[in-house]
């Protein structure tokens, strides 16, 4: 992965910065960050794609890195410890060319990088370790092994973006936006769920093993489950929606998008899923740093309350049916999460950098993003709209039911379900869509 120089060296010295101020705080010297191993699988010499401590990647954003150690030390430069094993069974990883904003060791043997290491280690009386410790802790002359305040700091500063992390993500929705475009072209022509995933891939540039998350390629009331995890080899007999959750990665960084369509435009179901997609791009208008995500996606269910009224879904006023929990049966998942370095990042609900959480409202005890929304916040706005059998069985049978058109409902189950999903970077007068317009530059002829 290409970087520009300059933009890398300004995030570098950013989080360098934040973690050394951490450090000092705790009264730590130093902080030994390594970036992990592979895991084999179980009596087994094969391990699953290698996925590096996400603290690591924050510095070094490239998955060629197993095995490397990161040395963070307040006032300094970071330290890298680079893992380079010779050999002929595999490709020895090469150094980028924007590494050199570290100081840099390279190492083909594993126990010369731990001497190295433990030898500058001497020079510190506390030392803190983040991330995975199965290698280093044993070995390593450690004060602490992921302590909770120091950790919880890094984590809740993840949530707040740089410049360069923030451009990533961009690119991570260029390459997403253009598998998204061959997905649905595939969709269209007739394909299978396994030849749209195919025509996902191939657009994207991606590998399976490289993609943020497993694609949802979901036909018909496929789309009602909402972690759908397999890919048809044969189309249906008969059309009626495509649901398309899919992403890319740039530099480790995410991008998480969903789409629906309507096999028969101009049907109820495409005229659905045009309204779910207005009441999300209003509500993407309403984003400002100090507004909570709880009250976003509370204000969410009153807009899905509203859409069932306009389409005659039920019977009662779009209040009762907040009021009643009959939307929790058609959304039953939260509005979004932080994104990152992980398709769902960490810290979402962490209340301050001491570690305090924001519990999640009883209704909804699934969400996983509640705190606050703050400048450089990124995340996912991902509405739904499901007709999920589990969950409307549960309705009938309820006194609420009574109030549901049943008969309207029953016609749209084939169809499984909305979800419209963006990605957005939260800025000081509202929001910066990263989704909308790359679908809007690359769906173009000759783009």
């Amino acid at each position: 992965m290409s970087f520009e120089k300059p933009e890398f060296a300004a995030h570098l010295g950013c989080i360098a910065s934040h973690w050394g101020d951490a450090l000092a705080e705790n009264r730590y010297d130093a902080a030994v960050v390594p970036a992990g191993a592979p895991a084999m699988y179980y009596q087994d010499d094969q391990a699953p794609p290698f996925h590096p401590n996400p603290h690591f990647a924050r510095f070094f954003p490239d998955d060629s890195c197993a095995g490397s150690v990161l040395l963070v030390r307040p006032g300094a430069n970071p330290k890298l410890y680079f893992s380079q094993p010779g050999g002929y069974w595999h490709l020895s990883p090469s150094l980028p060319d924007w590494a050199d904003a570290f100081d840099v060791e390279t190492h083909d043997d594993d126990e010369a990088l731990l001497r190295s290491l433990v030898q500058d280690l001497a020079r510190h009386s506390r030392v803190a370790l983040v991330g995975p410790d199965e290698t280093f802790s044993a070995n390593l002359p450690l004060a602490a092994v992921n302590p909770e305040r120091l950790v919880n700091q890094l984590v809740f500063a993840r949530a707040t973006k740089t410049p360069f992390e923030v451009a990533r993500m961009r690119e991570a929705t260029a390459i997403g936006v253009r598998g998204h475009l061959a997905a649905r072209d595939a969709f269209r022509s007739g394909g299978s769920e396994f030849d749209i995933h195919m025509a996902y891939l191939a657009a994207s540039g991606q590998e399976e093993s490289k993609l943020p998350y497993p694609n949802i390629i979901a036909l018909n009331e496929h789309a009602g489950i909402l972690h759908y995890q397999h890919y048809d080899r044969e189309p249906p007999a008969r059309g009626h929606s495509f649901l398309i959750d899919a992403g890319g990665r740039s530099g480790g960084y995410h991008a998480d998008i969903t789409r629906t369509y309507s096999a028969n435009p101009g049907d109820d179901f495409d005229a659905l899923v045009t309204a779910l997609d207005e009441k999300q791009q209003a509500l993407v208008g309403e984003i400002r740093p100090g507004l909570s995500y709880v009250d976003l996606h509370t204000r969410m269910h009153h807009e899905t309350a509203d859409l069932l009224v306009r389409f005659g879904l039920i019977r009662c006023s779009a209040e009762s049916a907040f009021d009643r929990k009959i939307t929790d049966a058609f959304f039953p998942h939260g509005l979004g999460h932080l994104l990152g370095l992980q398709t769902h990042d960490v810290g979402g609900k962490l209340a301050n950098a001491d570690g305090d959480e924001v519990e999640s409202p009883e209704r909804f005890p699934s969400l996983r993003y509640t705190r606050e929304i703050d400048l450089g916040h990124v995340f996912t706005v991902e509405p739904g709209l499901y007709f999920i059998p589990m969950l409307l069985e549960t309705l009938h049978d309820s006194e609420a039911g009574t109030d549901v058109n049943w008969a309207k409902v029953d016609a749209l189950r084939p169809c499984g379900g909305i979800r419209i999903e963006d990605n957005v970077v939260v800025t000081s007068d509202g929001a910066d869509n990263l989704t909308r317009p790359a679908f809007a530059q690359i769906d173009q002829p000759g783009a």
